[in-house]
């Protein structure tokens, strides 16, 4: 559950109680201080959070947390429209509009499910620009020596809008930072490219 938590908490004392007590194998303190750190921010958690925090309370006996996460859960059930996933939680900031946090760690588990089936691996070895297309979105791959940078883009009226300020470091082979001058570079390539095969792109 600590690992699924959304960066939005990292800094939230209850968040850093809970990695403080873990580390102490206190894990009972820890399991509170989860549950805390759901009620103190008044944020809806994934109805599976308070499953399997209440699994691991039935555990360690420690009834009363386990009842009040079933109760939680249900209570995520009932107060939105849809299924929060695992790894998600979102609050209200107006009537009809809701805030979304997502689990980093959850993103980099897509982010690796999605370069394995783009076939990232053996592209690694290629020198370039690669391109896929997922239908209206996708990505741009550059690649360098081994090295890999991702942009994001998505069809808009003018053609492709390419996600690429955003971007500031190689993805892999570990996350490291761009030079002003590679990144300058990379996207006069990308324009090149462009220009090549007749793709008309705008830069966010």
């Amino acid at each position: 559950m600590i690992d699924y938590i959304p960066e939005f908490y990292k800094n939230h004392r209850q968040f850093q109680n809970s990695i403080e007590f873990y580390g102490k194998n206190e894990f009972g303190l820890a399991l509170e201080s989860l549950v805390e750190l759901a009620d103190e921010t008044e944020h809806y958690f994934s109805e599976e959070f308070w499953t399997e925090l209440g699994k691991a309370a039935n555990i360690m006996g420690m009834d009363k947390v386990s009842s009040y996460c079933k109760k939680q859960s249900k209570k995520t059930l009932a107060g939105l429209d849809y299924r929060l996933p695992f790894g998600w939680t979102t609050y209200k900031v107006s009537e009809n509009n809701f805030q979304v946090h997502i689990s980093e760690k959850l993103n980099e588990e897509w982010k690796t499910e999605r370069r394995k089936k783009d076939g990232i691996e053996k592209l690694l070895n290629e020198n370039g620009i690669h391109f896929s297309n997922k239908g209206r979105n996708g990505y741009i791959y550059f690649i360098e020596n081994g090295k890999l940078i991702e942009f994001e883009w998505e069809l808009d009226i003018g053609g492709i809008r390419l996600w690429f300020e955003a971007e500031n470091h190689w993805c892999l082979p570990a996350k490291s930072d761009l030079k002003k001058e590679d990144k300058s570079r990379i996207k006069q390539l990308i324009i090149d490219w462009a220009e090549r095969n007749n793709e008309k792109i705008e830069f966010d």
